[in-house]
């Protein structure tokens, strides 16, 4: 049945025949019966503006959001330019569109019901669709049939990556449900596992999924052809200006003739990244048309600006509110090396900091020196220094190295004693050990760091003495969502009686016993507590993660430092936490009570400190 005029369409068209048929008139009629042909338009758009339409989906929700978020009448609802024709158009394609989008989540037999509902209120119409599904069963997986062909399948035995291992390896197998997101994850898993390690050109050739609906299962070919394998050839730079090329060689941990490998990629460009002089870095190979044995190595960069100048404000729950002042020039002598001047100015604590770190030499070695002076007040101790030092580091971040010279002159000044001046002449052996399975946020493996510092001769030093400390962390998953977290710090001064107050020993604070104030653990001198012989601190913590970035922790600290091992007794802090992953490493706030101060404390922790 045709909808009859609106009364403001048939008052203008009454209007149009006016004008029409009025002497005199007629030489303005274009004009005017534009005119009102617009507001004919505009009445009669109102009308359909007043039209709406709305989806109603009846169906499990494994597949319910699936639908509302893909199928083309939902995405069309909120379009201006729907109307009913559209709307039928979209009706009809509906249950081919509802089957196209639930095959690709495995089920290949649905039943499909569709009812139709048209209502008016006045001038405003309403259309209703509701769409019933029942999925029925998911197709499984009945046959995976995987085939190899090129080099990979004339390679030695044991070498990598083996065929064998990369189907025991295929996570799409037999009784599990098919879709098609699994199945096309399935065929890059397979794929990576070739192009990740000697075989960066590998390709599908060909891969078929073939479906029964009648069985409900999925038979699955794919054929890959890893083509030739590939080793590393010459360096490739790019974007260098300010930087001599031998700033980026220095640092290239891949040798030619190594077999290709994108994990040596990508730790390479890890290298650059870290090195300070970069504000982006690419490191590719081409392997396209390029020789098997010979594949370049591309290194594309962008230079940060060399000179940087920095103001920051900020607090420690160690040290109290803090600003700092720095100045960073990064071709310092047009040498590629990185001179940092570093101000701060905290409640507890200060100092200026300046250091000078060399480029990666040709045989890995890193070397730095540095000049430091520094003022902090603790517990009715205050120590200030005047400090300079070189020192040397090698080996990659898993097991670094270093060796160290230093001369520390400092003056000691505690609450209602003497003050008095001490220095001494040092030399020290460290090495770190990281084994985990994210440097950042790391959720299995170990730290651990071991720091080994002198000073062996009576005429350079107020006496000889030898400090010893090591400091360790292990992470272990106890389940998916559930971690421990435990770590151990301990430490020996031998030769006590002639060692600065600098290499003696306090505890307390965030990264010690929480629960207890910065360095406010040691030997009580008076109302002051003064540094130990002996140091001892350990930590047990579970945090259990409610997402995937976000945890609550439950902790016991324990640990104190003393001058003999007999006076060695723990005080306890325990508490809970929030835990959050963010990019820069875990960040953790932390409420925790002193057993001995009956005392809460607030703590705050970023990253991994090793």
């Amino acid at each position: 049945m045709q909808k009859p005029f609106s009364q403001p369409a048939m008052m203008a068209f009454a209007a149009i025949d006016y004008f029409f048929k009025a002497p005199g008139l007629h030489r303005c009629f274009p004009m005017i019966q534009a005119w009102l042909l617009l507001i004919l338009l505009s009445w009669q758009g109102q009308a359909v503006a007043d039209t709406r339409y709305s989806v109603d989906i009846d169906a499990p929700s494994a597949v319910e959001d699936l639908l509302e978020k893909h199928m083309e009448i939902m995405r069309w609802l909120d379009n201006p330019r729907m109307n009913n024709a559209e709307w039928h158009r979209l009706l009809q394609a509906a249950p081919r569109n509802i089957e196209d989008l639930l095959a690709t989540e495995g089920y290949f037999s649905p039943e499909i019901k569709q009812q139709l509902e048209t209502s008016r209120e006045g001038e405003n119409v309403r259309h209703r669709a509701t769409f019933t599904i029942v999925p029925g069963n998911p197709v499984t997986v009945d046959i995976v049939d995987i085939r190899f062909t090129g080099d990979v399948t004339q390679q030695d035995a044991g070498a990598e990556p083996a065929p064998d291992k990369l189907i025991e390896g295929w996570p799409l197998k037999r009784d599990m449900r098919f879709s098609q997101d699994a199945w096309a994850s399935a065929k890059r898993s397979l794929l990576r596992g070739l192009m990740l390690q000697r075989y960066p050109n590998a390709r599908i050739t060909s891969s078929k999924a073939e479906i029964d609906a009648a069985s409900n299962k999925a038979r699955l070919r794919v054929e890959i052809d890893s083509g030739a394998p590939f080793r590393f050839g010459g360096l490739e730079v790019n974007g260098l200006q300010r930087y001599p090329r031998s700033l980026v060689e220095n640092m290239n941990p891949i040798k030619p003739g190594e077999t290709y490998s994108q994990a040596r990629l990508l730790f390479f460009q890890s290298l650059l990244q870290a090195s300070g002089y970069f504000g982006n870095v690419e490191v590719t190979s081409h392997t396209e048309d390029a020789d098997p044995e010979a594949a370049p190595i591309v290194v594309t960069v962008t230079e940060l600006q060399s000179v940087q100048v920095g103001v920051g404000v900020g607090a420690s729950t160690n040290t109290g509110a803090r600003t700092t002042l720095s100045y960073q020039d990064l071709n310092l002598f047009n040498r590629g090396w990185r001179f940092t001047n570093t101000l701060k100015i905290e409640q507890k604590a200060q100092s200026l900091n300046s250091l000078v770190r060399l480029p990666t030499d040709k045989n890995g070695y890193r070397d730095s020196f540095n000049a430091d002076l520094n003022r902090i007040d603790i517990e009715g101790q205050t120590i200030s220094t005047l400090g300079s030092g070189v020192k040397r580091a090698w080996g990659p971040r898993s097991f670094e190295q270093t060796i160290g010279a230093a001369y520390l002159l400092e003056h000691l000044a505690i609450d209602g004693s003497d003050s008095e001046n001490n220095y001494a002449a040092t030399v020290s052996y460290g090495i770190t050990l990281r084994r985990t399975d994210n440097e950042l946020n790391p959720t299995r493996g170990y730290l651990l760091n071991a720091l080994f510092t002198s000073a062996p001769l009576d005429v350079m030093a107020t006496g000889k003495f030898l400090q010893s400390y090591v400091k360790t962390q292990i992470y272990y998953p106890l389940t998916r969502r559930t971690q421990l977290i435990t770590r151990f710090e301990g430490g020996i001064v031998s030769g006590a009686n002639n060692a600065p107050a600098t290499y003696l020993f306090r505890a307390g604070g965030d990264q010690s016993v929480r629960g207890y104030a910065y360095q406010s653990l040691g030997v009580a001198d008076g109302d002051a507590v003064i540094g130990g012989r002996y140091l001892a601190t350990g930590s047990i913590e579970i945090i259990q993660w409610l997402t995937e970035s976000w945890g609550a922790a439950a902790f016991v600290d324990f640990g104190n430092a003393a001058n003999s091992t007999r006076d060695l007794k723990p005080v306890y802090g325990y508490g809970l936490g929030a835990r959050f992953k963010s990019p820069a490493g875990p960040i953790g706030i932390d409420i925790a009570r002193g057993q001995e101060t009956g005392e809460y404390r607030l703590h705050f922790n970023l990253g991994v400190t090793f």
